[in-house]
C-alpha cells in the first residue's frame, strides 16, 4: 500500500497532539494540527471562531482545511476531536493517508480533556464524565473504518509510537517522498525501534 501522510485521528483527549509530534520526530516528518491551523487561518481560538460562527460554518472551515493538509507529503496529521470522523472525512484523509485511531479509558479522556477548561467548544465541562461517555459511543462507530488502533491509555509517548510505526512497517505500507513526483517511495518505519532524528 502506498500513502503519503499518517492520519491520527480519536475523540478529545485521545492524545493525538503529544504523539503525532512525537511521531512525526520519530519520522523526521512534518507535524501538522488541524486545530492548529484552524487558529492560525481565522485569527482565533477554536472556542472563539465556534462561538462566533457556529457549529455549520466551523465544520466547513475544518473540512477545508482537511482538503489541503490531506495532499501533503510525508506528514503526521492530527485531526481535531470536536466531532466524529464521517463518511466525508473519512474519504478526504484516506485517499493519501493511513488512518490511526487512538483510543483511551474514559477515566483517562476525563483527566485530559479536564485539564483545559473552556478550551473545546463542545465539551459539556460541567458534566465531564457523562459527555465522554457519550462521545466515546460516537466514536465506537468510527474504528471499523480505520487502518488501526492504539490504545493511549498506558505506557509512555515512546513506547505508543513504537507501537504505531511497527503496525505500518507489517501492514507494509510505503509512502511517497515528498518532491518525488510520486516516483520514489520508501518505508520510513525500517528500524523503528530508535529515534531517527537527524
Amino acid at each position: 500500500m502506498v500513502k503519503r501522510n499518517i492520519v491520527l485521528v480519536g475523540m478529545m483527549g485521545s492524545g493525538k497532539s503529544h504523539i503525532g509530534r512525537k511521531l512525526a520526530q520519530r519520522m523526521n516528518w512534518q507535524f501538522v494540527d488541524t486545530d492548529r491551523r484552524l487558529e492560525r487561518d481565522t485569527a482565533m481560538s477554536i472556542a472563539e471562531y465556534y462561538g462566533s460562527f457556529g457549529v455549520k460554518a466551523f465544520r466547513e472551515k475544518e473540512i477545508a482545511i482537511l482538503h489541503q493538509v490531506s495532499r501533503y507529503h510525508e506528514a503526521v496529521i492530527s485531526v481535531g476531536g470536536n466531532f466524529p470522523m464521517n463518511i466525508e472525512t473519512y474519504r478526504i484523509l484516506h485517499r493519501h493517508g493511513i488512518i490511526v485511531a487512538l483510543v483511551s479509558e474514559p477515566y483517562r479522556v476525563t483527566e485530559r480533556v479536564g485539564r483545559h477548561i473552556g478550551k473545546r467548544p463542545t465539551v459539556d465541562y460541567d458534566d465531564l464524565q457523562n459527555f465522554v461517555r457519550t462521545m466515546m459511543e460516537q466514536w465506537k462507530a468510527v474504528y471499523p473504518y480505520c487502518d488501526f488502533t492504539v490504545d493511549t491509555t498506558r505506557g509512555g509517548a515512546s513506547q505508543i509510537v513504537d507501537m504505531i510505526v511497527e503496525h505500518i512497517k507489517n501492514a507494509r505500507i510505503y509512502f511517497v517522498k515528498r518532491g518525488t513526483g510520486g516516483e520514489e517511495k520508501r518505508n520510513d518505519t525500517k528500524n523503528s525501534s530508535t529515534d531517527k532524528r537527524r
